[in-house]
């Protein structure tokens, strides 16, 4: 079963707070047991996914569900990430893995508790990396690579790997293994997301490398706005809050060389999905969820200026104790 986990805040924070505070003693209230922090599974395989948890937490759901590691919702075009849902004791389940996954992975695990004074969430994850058994022989890409706008746009790169299995895997981004070089940043830049950004006129390569196989990219800058400059962002400083905090991202720092008004992109990467408020501004905020030993949320900023250049990402890491 396939459906996008998306818990408010609200409800995570209803009837919560003092129900953690009457387990401070234990050492932690759930947490995923399986797989262990840097397993190695097989694509196209179900791993098998547990929990554990404090004896007499009234739990009555857990939602596994699995992401790529700096992968925001946002991205996710075509369908929504594996998931399952186990809703009775010990609640073991088993997720597969997509045939095509490959890299650096997470689990997020969402126990629903159901106390007599109201229900909450607890969450926990873990990253792991998946391994296809076929052997990568060779890179393939999307050439040639055209900016035609202005200088500051960017483009996703798109290099997929040719495996001996017959499945192609997009091997884009970093987590996968794959680094990237310009031959003249001033032509134009990459970035380990694979995010190519236009700097200058002229023509350029850039080269893709994973394991043993490389691709070579070819880069055209012609624009029609030769004199733009692309914007900056600034995520802010990581910061530590408590639970129930009402929390502010800042892309203050952020800007325009041209000093005009740029426009902001904040998403979530990392940590059970949130509810982020006003994610169009410099100044988003949103509550933090109900934790029993610290956690981590991540979260991506894009800005943009009118011209259509944007810069590449900067993260946050919000860190959340009880």
């Amino acid at each position: 079963m396939r459906r996008r986990v998306c818990l408010k805040a609200g409800a995570v924070l209803v009837g919560a707070l003092w129900t953690l505070a009457g387990i401070e003693s234990e050492s932690f209230a759930f947490q995923v047991s399986e797989p262990k922090k840097g397993a190695v599974v097989r694509s196209g395989e179900a791993m098998k996914v547990k929990v554990r948890f404090q004896p007499g937490l009234p739990v009555v759901k857990v939602t596994y569900t699995l992401f790529e590691e700096d992968r925001a919702l946002d991205d996710i075009k075509v369908e929504a990430p594996p998931t399952v849902e186990a809703t009775g004791p010990p609640f073991d389940a088993a997720i597969p893995v997509p045939a095509e996954a490959v890299g650096a992975m997470r689990l997020l695990a969402v126990a629903q508790v159901a106390e007599r004074r109201g229900q909450y969430v607890l969450f926990d994850e873990v990253s792991f990396r998946v391994e296809p058994a076929a052997e990568l022989k060779g890179l393939e890409a999307e050439i040639p690579v055209r900016f035609t706008k202005t200088i500051g746009e960017v483009r996703l790169l798109s290099v997929r790997g040719r495996y001996a299995d017959r499945v192609a895997r997009d091997l884009t981004h970093s987590r996968t293994g794959t680094t990237y070089r310009s031959s003249d940043e001033k032509v134009v830049r990459v970035n380990h997301d694979g995010l190519a950004q236009a700097m200058g006129q002229g023509t350029a390569e850039i080269v893709a490398h994973n394991g043993k196989h490389e691709v070579k990219i070819p880069v055209v800058v012609e624009v029609e706005n030769p004199e733009n400059r692309p914007p900056l962002a600034h995520a802010g400083n990581d910061q530590t809050v408590k639970q129930g905090a009402k929390v502010r991202l800042d892309a203050l720092l952020s800007g325009d060389p041209e000093g005009k008004n740029p426009l902001y992109y904040w998403s979530q990467v990392q940590g059970m999905p949130i509810n982020l408020v006003e994610p169009l501004s410099p100044r988003p905020y949103f509550f933090a969820p109900v934790v029993d030993e610290p956690r981590l949320l991540r979260f991506r900023l894009i800005v943009r200026d009118e011209e259509g250049a944007e810069s590449f990402p900067a993260y946050v890491n919000v860190t959340v104790a009880p």
